[in-house]
């Protein structure tokens, strides 16, 4: 996404139980539903882009009110089924910020729409973010198993972007999924990704994706390798 340009006018949102799309994460979905076949076919003409929103309510006539951070996604897999459902992927994109809801899109759009501010990474003060990052850093080395993690607290990567992209590889409960999305904060994003990672399955989970973060400076210690 484009930093400079972080509204999107109109974006069509799916509204779904526990409804959490990461950035970087894949997410795939089976569109059945008459009204949201319609949203799809928006959606493939146009941006491709799609939110993904949390319900705060159950399932029931009219529309129940959402949270207001988003997932904001693009179609990247798309099937079309001969009994009109669709199967398709969303590659999350980043997370949004419902401004408003579209409220005169007329019958021909039965799905719903918001005015989103997008919420770019990397938007958080040098000093601020050098903090954050260490104490991420500091966090996970303390985590992973058998210790020996190598890391460079001074890479300028954004540490809101780490914990997205290792909270998206864990097992997580639909709700902890919401939590890590609902997580504006960058501060309060990496304390709950350090909290999930006192479980042990999710602990263990971090020591095989280790080798797939070194865009973010991090890795096996030279006597933890295989």
């Amino acid at each position: 996404m484009d930093d400079a340009l972080p509204t999107l006018p109109q974006v069509p949102i799916f509204p779904l139980p526990h409804g959490a799309l990461l950035p970087g994460e894949l997410l795939p979905l089976h569109i059945f539903e008459p009204r949201y076949r319609r949203m799809l076919e928006v959606v493939r003409g146009g941006d491709r882009l799609l939110g993904i929103a949390t319900l705060l309510g159950a399932c029931s006539a009219g529309d129940p009110p959402v949270a207001d951070v988003i997932g904001v996604g693009r179609l990247v897999k798309d099937r079309q089924n001969k009994d009109g459902t669709s199967d398709i992927v969303l590659h999350g994109l980043a997370r949004g910020e419902i401004l408003s809801e579209v409220t005169d899109a007329g019958p021909a759009e039965p799905f719903r729409r918001a005015q989103v501010m997008l919420v770019p990474h990397g938007a958080a003060h040098a000093t601020a973010m050098y903090r954050a990052r260490r104490e991420l850093l500091h966090g996970l080395a303390g985590r992973y198993p058998g210790g020996g993690l190598q890391y460079d607290v001074t890479a300028g990567f954004d540490a809101g972007a780490l914990a997205d992209r290792i909270a998206s590889a864990l097992d997580l409960h639909p709700d902890e999924r919401v939590a890590m999305l609902q997580a504006l904060d960058v501060d309060a994003r990496c304390a709950h990704l350090l909290q999930l990672l006192d479980t042990p399955d999710h602990r263990k989970r971090l020591a095989e994706i280790i080798p797939s973060l070194g865009a973010f400076g991090l890795a096996p210690a030279p006597e933890t390798q295989t």
